[in-house]
């Protein structure tokens, strides 16, 4: 293994420092590309108080979606559901914004955005980070939770795996009372890890603190998801019409958002040139950043390049690169998809 692979042992906690130690090794082979010239006014980190009120603001358009699809006509309601969707998806990068920071425990404003972001996605943050953490640490290496390659190129498969994406939210409302009973049964961890959180170690993940506490994490979203049947037996058309249609929608919008965010080049390094060469800006016009890339994530390369920056600073970040490297940043959307 080169020494730009070289990674320290699973840590027991997570591995955000460990991306950021990775990249800061990896480094360039250019000698005028170096993270360490970025102005340190583009690279602010996220703000708990603000993802909490970001997560309060989508609460607010879907409380007012609700309302239109109450009293707008029948024929509208298709309309209503393209409009959840996109701030369902937006819970989903709010979540993902607090995965990357190095933090053990969970403060009150970071519970907050894991229940009211996180779970009517889905997803708890724990599971979050595992997954996507690792994605970052080795985008585009056979150890990339997101990485296909059989996608590149080939409309048809990417539109296959695309689809998919409708039994997300069922598959993932599975995996809390599966991480449980994981937690309860050691047996069970290993296919937790690498059917829920896509892990591609091929290790025994037994008795890795990290994934133990993801299974204790689903508590939670199990608890709440309870309260959701619950209300989905009483009221079963609310439930389908109100949040499982739209949230399914929500799903494939993700699963657009990561099928077009790499170009699926298998690498061996974390070079800055390669993350460039390897990730895809999308959707960045205001459409876009409603719907298929909400909350500035389709800023991806930018995103790649310094994972703990918050997203609302990412359009001046890009914007950087594409002044002061623009003979390595590229300019437009390159990659996959339809």
């Amino acid at each position: 293994m080169s020494a730009s692979l070289a990674l320290p042992p699973h840590q027991d906690q997570h591995l955000v420092d460990d991306l950021e130690t990775a990249l800061l090794a990896a480094g360039s082979q250019r000698q005028n590309l170096d993270r360490k010239n970025v102005p340190s006014e583009l690279l602010g980190r996220a703000n708990n108080t603000r993802l909490v009120w970001f997560t309060l603001v989508d609460w607010a358009w879907i409380a007012a979606f609700w309302v239109g699809m109450t009293y707008a006509p029948t024929w509208t309601y298709p309309l209503w559901v393209v409009l959840i969707a996109g701030r369902i998806h937006s819970f989903g990068v709010i979540l993902h914004d607090a995965a990357h920071q190095s933090i053990k425990r969970k403060s009150w404003q970071i519970r907050i955005v894991e229940i009211f972001a996180g779970y009517p996605m889905a997803s708890t943050l724990n599971a979050m980070r595992y997954h996507h953490i690792r994605h970052h640490r080795d985008s585009g290496m056979a150890a990339d939770p997101y990485f296909k390659p059989k996608v590149a190129g080939r409309p048809l498969i990417f539109f296959l795996i695309w689809l998919r994406h409708i039994l997300l939210v069922p598959l993932w409302m599975i995996r809390g009372p599966y991480g449980l009973l994981a937690y309860l049964i050691p047996g069970m961890r290993n296919s937790y890890a690498r059917v829920f959180l896509q892990d591609k170690s091929g290790e025994d993940l037994t008795h890795l603190r990290e994934l133990i506490d993801c299974c204790k994490a689903e508590l939670g979203q199990v608890v709440v998801h309870a309260g959701l049947f619950t209300f989905a037996y009483f009221r079963p058309e609310e439930a389908l019409f109100y949040y499982f249609i739209p949230a399914i929608v929500a799903a494939l919008f993700a699963g657009h958002r990561v099928l077009v965010e790499h170009n699926y080049t298998p690498v061996t390094d974390r070079r800055m040139e390669t993350i460039m060469r390897t990730t895809v800006d999308h959707n960045m016009n205001w459409l876009g950043r409603i719907f298929l890339a909400p909350r500035n994530i389709g800023f991806h390369i930018a995103h790649h390049l310094h994972p703990q920056v918050a997203l609302e600073n990412l359009p001046k970040l890009r914007q950087w690169y594409l002044h002061n490297h623009p003979e390595v940043y590229p300019n437009q959307r390159t990659g996959n998809g339809l």
